[in-house]
């Protein structure tokens, strides 16, 4: 089979018609078609339907589509590591991580790496994205999940979940608040997009509290916003608007997100990536010392 056969077949997949796969790779939507037409009588099978709206995916083709997307995966990890084995050693990195931690964590870490010593791409992941899917498409994955122990991996820190209050509150003075005191209060959160959220609604359930009363937002810095003046947010990011953080505890324990880095095992710079991975763990350490 051939790789430009496979892109078209997965572009128009996603994009649902031959004009908008062939502006997505940059060719002619004849090109696209003849490609398709290749790849079809290449596997023997009819890979699209015809609909008023351009084209679908047949049964087989969606069936055929996970295998083809794997086939591309694989194939740019061959380029890469003949790339690694031209230049001697990794000169890309793509991490891939949720937008809170982009912007607190791997975004500050990227900042700190010599330009002369990587090139680094960075894309937002899905909270709900597996690991396993997380890492075929991206080097390496920061994710607030547990990888499975055949998954390469280091613990970066435990991050507070935090209570955030303005300076004039009555709790400012404070370093922690049991969550049976804050699920008392109304609280600005964001939704169950943001991981403090599961952990937080996940502790009430445990603890078997009675839902509080929540305003939710579409992200922790609006929630941050909404309570400059009064009222609590809960949230993992940094502090904005001169908030004063508490920690929340539960039973004697802290709620906390566990920060991992993890990477394909077959990884062609797998031993690279375990170095950037440690880098990344002191790096956290030492901005979340406190």
């Amino acid at each position: 089979m051939d790789i430009e056969h496979l892109k078209a077949f997965v572009a128009v997949s996603e994009a649902g018609s031959v004009s908008s796969a062939a502006r997505d790779l940059g060719i002619t939507q004849p090109a696209v078609t003849r490609q398709l037409q290749k790849l079809s009588r290449d596997v023997g099978l009819v890979l699209f339907d015809r609909v008023p709206s351009g084209l679908t995916p047949t049964k087989a083709g969606r069936d055929f589509l996970p295998a083809a997307k794997k086939l591309l995966t694989e194939f740019q990890h061959n380029l890469d590591f003949a790339d690694l084995l031209a230049h001697g050693g990794m000169r890309e990195v793509t991490f891939a991580a949720p937008g809170t931690t982009l912007i607190d964590v791997v975004i500050p870490f990227v900042a700190t790496l010599e330009q002369s010593e990587w090139q680094p791409n960075i894309v937002e992941a899905s909270l709900d994205a597996s690991l396993q899917d997380t890492i075929a498409t991206s080097d390496l994955a920061v994710m607030p999940s547990a990888p499975a122990a055949d998954i390469p991996h280091v613990q970066l820190q435990k991050m507070p979940v935090w209570a955030y209050v303005s300076a004039q509150h009555p709790w400012a003075q404070r370093r922690s608040v049991p969550l049976e005191e804050l699920a008392q209060h109304t609280i600005h959160i964001p939704s169950r997009a943001f991981k403090a959220r599961r952990v937080f609604d996940g502790a009430c359930e445990t603890a078997g509290l009675s839902q509080p009363d929540i305003i939710e937002t579409n992200s922790g810095r609006v929630a941050q916003a909404l309570v400059a003046t009064e009222g609590v947010a809960v949230v993992t990011e940094d502090p904005s608007f001169d908030l004063v953080p508490l920690r929340i505890t539960n039973g004697g324990h802290e709620l906390t997100v566990t920060l991992h880095a993890a990477w394909r095992a077959d990884h062609y710079a797998h031993q690279e990536l375990a170095a950037l991975a440690e880098q990344l763990r002191v790096f956290v350490i030492k901005r979340y010392a406190n």
